[in-house]
């Protein structure tokens, strides 16, 4: 058996495990299915329908069309494949250290681990908690609008009501 006759005998085989990993660019999402499908173009203009998306336990995305998606060919079939990753190179938080690691969306929202701290960048957060702390478990009580506070000098002391309170910080 000579080489020749030996690549023609794995050509196949060969050729299976080329294609078992593969990029793709997204060209539509169906975000409302049990699991989300995507639209995938891939190598030679070849458009692949409901790929599954695999997302991780408890995060999901939509990704923007354009996006690239790793692809697995499940079983080393082409005609099977999953996203197992998507990315988006135009909207990737830059700059981060080791060990840091940030989550961002296309129109600058953010939320960054940083070594020391922790920044959340948007234009409006909401917290839906019935109880919320902040500084650490048990700290000092935060009085809001109505709330009855205790005044214990000058003329005014006494239980009181707070009348008005911020424009940027409030509560349901």
């Amino acid at each position: 058996m000579n080489i020749d006759s030996i690549e023609q005998l794995f050509s196949g085989v060969k050729r299976r495990i080329q294609l078992m990993i593969t990029r793709g660019v997204v060209s539509l999402v169906d975000s409302d299915a049990a699991m989300q499908m995507l639209q995938v173009k891939v190598v030679g203009s070849v458009t692949l329908d409901e790929v599954e998306h695999w997302e991780p336990y408890g995060w999901t995305s939509h990704p923007h069309d354009g996006a690239e998606v790793l692809l697995a060919a499940v079983g080393g079939r082409p005609g099977h494949y999953v996203a197992i990753s998507a990315a988006d190179r135009r909207h990737r938080i830059k700059g981060l250290q080791k060990g840091e690691l940030g989550f961002g969306d296309d129109q600058g929202q953010q939320i960054i681990f940083y070594r020391d701290h922790i920044r959340v960048k948007a234009p409006k957060v909401v917290v839906e908690s019935d109880d919320v702390s902040l500084g650490s478990e048990g700290g000092a009580k935060v009085a809001r609008v109505g709330d009855r506070v205790q005044v214990d000098t000058g003329s005014s002391s006494g239980l009181w009501p707070i009348v008005e309170g911020s424009d940027k910080v409030t509560s349901i």
